[in-house]
């Protein structure tokens, strides 16, 4: 591969959709390998918001992925993001590193002591040959009230000794970022704020830029 790997990390879209179409319109001119959004694709979870976002998403010339925000549980929500994105809980591997997105919406199903999936995403992070970074994203970040307070410290103490590169998250609709048992956290504005994150991997070196619009 030439040069290093380039990823974006879009936070909420909920009603801000002529601020996400001009995001999409901006990225189609960036060098980035592929997109992330971080959730809350949608406000009401609606089969309609569904296909907006799914054809906006269409317009980018690199592979996209979402994670399940809190709003896109709302109704049927969660049913139609699985016909659109896939299973909420997502692995995949890419240049030498691997990216796991998961759910984090602990407070949408009355905190039952499984959301988020430790034990899954502990099987994703192990240790593997060809592997220098992991990158994990998931909507409600884990310091968070809609986040299960039992679930944070296991899942932080996850992150650390899997030494997870960078933990990308959303929800708050504010740029937020700091260090945690070692881990970077960043979460991402909300797309009313008119910018995104651009995530740089080159060797050892990982630079996480907001890139305005």
């Amino acid at each position: 591969m030439d040069g290093p790997l380039r990823f974006a990390v879009l936070g909420d879209i909920q009603l801000f959709l002529d601020d996400g179409a001009d995001a999409v319109e901006d990225l189609r001119r960036r060098d980035v390998d592929f997109v992330v959004q971080l959730g809350d694709l949608t406000e009401y979870g609606s089969a309609q918001e569904y296909a907006w976002v799914a054809e906006l998403f269409d317009r980018l010339p690199v592979p996209s992925f979402a994670v399940l925000g809190n709003h896109d549980v709302l109704g049927t929500g969660a049913d139609i993001y699985r016909r659109t994105f896939g299973p909420p809980f997502l692995s995949f591997q890419h240049a030498g590193s691997r990216f796991v997105l998961f759910d984090s919406n602990s407070r949408e199903y009355a905190f039952p002591g499984n959301v988020p999936d430790l034990e899954a995403l502990g099987e994703a992070l192990a240790p593997e040959p060809g592997v220098d970074h992991r990158f994990t994203f998931s909507h409600v970040p884990p310091w968070n009230g809609d986040f299960d307070a039992a679930l944070t410290g296991p899942l932080e103490q996850l992150q650390a000794e899997r030494g997870v590169s960078a933990s990308f998250h959303a929800h708050l609709h504010q740029f937020e970022s700091e260090v945690r048992r070692g881990v970077p956290y960043f979460v991402a504005d909300s797309l009313e704020h008119r910018n995104y994150l651009v995530v740089a991997v080159d060797g050892p070196v990982v630079r996480v830029e907001r890139v305005f619009y």
